[in-house]
């Protein structure tokens, strides 16, 4: 484990000491094929980091090749696997990180409740 800061717009930015899990990354690179983000200059880089506390650091951050356009960075601390999807959303490039760092975002029908 190493100490790690997370950068985050508009809010301090979170310190902790923990391991990445995961890194995915659209491209905005058209020759991209299937991780092409759809706008030119532009891509997402989603990732998640595990505290030695437990928790879970889930930091977004939207990348930028236009002039007088700057780079962005979201993150939030999350205690469980459905605070991360709530984070991250149901996109193809979260669904990747899903899969890569070993969470469950599906909803199971047997089990659920309610909120359908």
């Amino acid at each position: 484990m190493e100490k790690i800061t997370v950068e985050r717009d508009n809010d301090r930015n979170l310190v902790f000491t923990g391991e990445l899990i995961t890194k995915v990354s659209s491209s905005d690179d058209r020759a991209m094929g299937s991780s092409y983000s759809g706008e030119t200059g532009r891509w997402q880089v989603l990732k998640l980091y595990k505290a030695k506390t437990g928790k879970f650091v889930a930091q977004r951050i939207n990348r930028t090749r236009w002039q007088g356009e700057r780079d962005t960075y979201e993150a939030k601390v999350c205690s469980t696997h459905n605070d991360i999807v709530e984070f991250f959303g149901g996109g193809w490039l979260a669904k990747e990180l899903y899969e890569e760092g070993d969470i469950n975002a599906a909803i199971d029908l047997d089990t659920e409740i309610s909120g359908l």
